[in-house]
């Protein structure tokens, strides 16, 4: 197996085209971990969770060019677990005003401890840090639940700004700690768009989330790091801005259940960013063999990475049913790859 380089990731960025695709797989399921790893890790953690050790280590055996570092924050929100031990999101419980006294903020000490020691780990491995950071918007619907959070747009604007602008205080400082750090890319994210559109419209959009975002980018932009941009959903007509914000790195190019081409976005936008993901987690990952995989993977490269700008990657995070040999698959045909 090839050795990581960071460098991958760069030149896809800077739209140059090499003999070497990049790889990233960020975030798979922990079924999927404890195989890749031969470990029995608790199922609720996310592999950006674990300790530096494991994060590095599962990153190489995946052939990740990037480590993924974060924490999960959950305020307000109401789970239940199932019996594999996954934590699943049920609804949020901050429903009033009354409620935001109880907004609790992780640890930023901690956070700096455990980054400190992952940039130690990585020390020589060639790759590169990529850190994920909270979002505003995403953080306060989850905390007051999906449909309260929109209802509450309309009905109490007061009441979802100034939760936002919390949750946006403690993101900014996140960032600051990563910021402190040797990290390469700042990955940050929206919820705010489904299959066929976006939430809301575009100017409801801009005050609920995407001012935000942008304020985030602004800072990691300004140290000079590069923007790893997760944005579930139909995203192909909003792609011009992303790249006025200063995204480099548009995943995970979701299918959209037929909705959206990632060769018609590489074809109108490829010059204005990169693309990373678009395998189908729900036909050739999960149904497919590691023959139709690899077949699928080379005709995402022959047409999105001419020139750059592509890294290979699943359109979602990898699922519980996806085969091991799928993922591996997916890999392989990306190291095997030459122009």
């Amino acid at each position: 197996m090839r050795a990581p380089d960071k460098q991958r990731i760069f030149n896809a960025i800077n739209h140059i085209q090499t003999t070497e695709i990049p790889f990233l797989e960020i975030d798979p399921d922990m079924h999927l971990v404890n195989q890749i790893l031969d470990k029995k890790m608790p199922m609720h953690l996310h592999p950006f969770e674990m300790e530096a050790d494991d994060n590095v280590e599962l990153n190489t055996r995946m052939g990740n060019d990037l480590t993924f570092f974060g924490h999960v924050w959950r305020v307000g929100r109401k789970e239940f677990k199932d019996d594999d031990g996954r934590i699943h999101y049920i609804d949020g419980l901050m429903k009033n005003r009354e409620m935001m006294d109880q907004i609790t903020f992780p640890d930023l000490n901690n956070l700096e401890r455990r980054l400190e020691s992952h940039c130690k780990k990585v020390q020589g491995t060639g790759m590169g840090i990529m850190c994920k950071a909270q979002t505003a918007a995403f953080t306060t619907m989850c905390a007051m639940g999906y449909t309260d959070y929109l209802m509450n747009s309309m009905m109490d604007p007061d009441f979802v700004m100034d939760f936002t602008k919390r949750i946006h205080e403690y993101v900014m400082k996140e960032i600051e700690v990563f910021l402190k750090y040797p990290v390469d890319v700042i990955q940050m994210s929206s919820g705010l768009v489904t299959n066929t559109a976006t939430m809301v419209d575009p100017e409801q959009l801009e005050i609920l989330e995407t001012q935000f975002i942008r304020e985030e980018m602004n800072l990691a932009k300004a140290a000079d790091k590069k923007i790893f941009f997760h944005i579930d959903g139909k995203i192909d007509e909003m792609i011009p801005e992303f790249a006025k914000m200063g995204v480099d790195v548009l995943n995970p190019i979701d299918l959209c259940a037929g909705n959206q081409d990632i060769y018609n976005i590489k074809e109108q936008y490829g010059d204005l960013i990169t693309l990373s993901g678009n395998i189908d987690i729900e036909g050739v990952l999960k149904n497919g063999t590691p023959e139709e995989v690899a077949v699928d993977v080379k005709e995402h490269i022959d047409r999105c990475a001419k020139g750059g700008g592509y890294i290979v990657s699943s359109c979602h995070n990898l699922h519980e049913f996806v085969p091991v040999e799928n993922l591996y698959a997916m890999r392989d045909a990306a190291f095997n790859y030459k122009f």
